[in-house]
């Protein structure tokens, strides 16, 4: 029989749309407005994806911090702000205090890398609970960007094609922290039969 030492580690496969679908939900109920939810989820998506324990980072703030007025809410826009100064002057910076989990930003660093900015300031062996305190953008032209994304699009194709791996406790706690938003697409399939 196993016991709770045997759940250590246990790894639950999914699809990319349901870590979408359970983070905006969670998102929404934790009071994110829907454009504010919907980016949190992309973020999220990619992070777990390419960097994982982004579902772990994501579930510790909604836990611990109100998610509205949190780096998850304001890293991006702090990002994107950093984006259009490099666009104008070769290099910019993004600082994010207190300083944002990688999972926050994640999918709007691969979108400014597809616009011809690139980053630097982020360890490859980061994981999508490492937090970033500064982030150093330079353009680098759309070819450029989109040769340097081809690493991320690869991931992103494989783990839509065959899944991803992710801690079966914090997925879990991710269902709970959404159930209350919107009834589920099965109890709604249930109603139609």
């Amino acid at each position: 029989m196993a016991g709770p030492a045997a759940d250590m580690g246990a790894t639950v496969t999914v699809a990319p749309r349901e870590i979408h679908d359970l983070v905006y939900r969670a998102s929404r109920i934790a009071g994110c407005d829907p454009g504010t939810a919907e980016r949190i989820a992309e973020n999220v998506t990619l992070a777990e994806i390419h960097y994982g324990a982004a579902v772990r980072a994501l579930c510790e703030t909604l836990e611990a911090a109100d998610l509205p007025t949190s780096a998850w809410a304001t890293a991006p826009d702090a990002l994107l702000s950093a984006e259009i100064a490099a666009r104008s002057n070769g290099t910019a910076s993004a600082t994010f205090d207190p300083p944002a989990p990688l999972a926050s930003i994640a999918a709007s660093l691969q979108q400014s890398l597809e616009r011809g900015v690139a980053s630097t300031g982020i360890d490859g062996r980061a994981s999508g609970a490492t937090t970033v305190g500064a982030v150093q953008l330079h353009f680098v032209g759309r070819q450029a960007g989109a040769a340097s994304g081809a690493p991320i699009d690869g991931a992103r194709s494989d783990a839509h094609r065959i899944g991803i791996g992710v801690d079966q406790p914090w997925f879990n706690r991710l269902e709970v922290a959404a159930a209350g938003f919107l009834v589920a697409e099965a109890t709604l399939d249930e109603i139609d039969d």
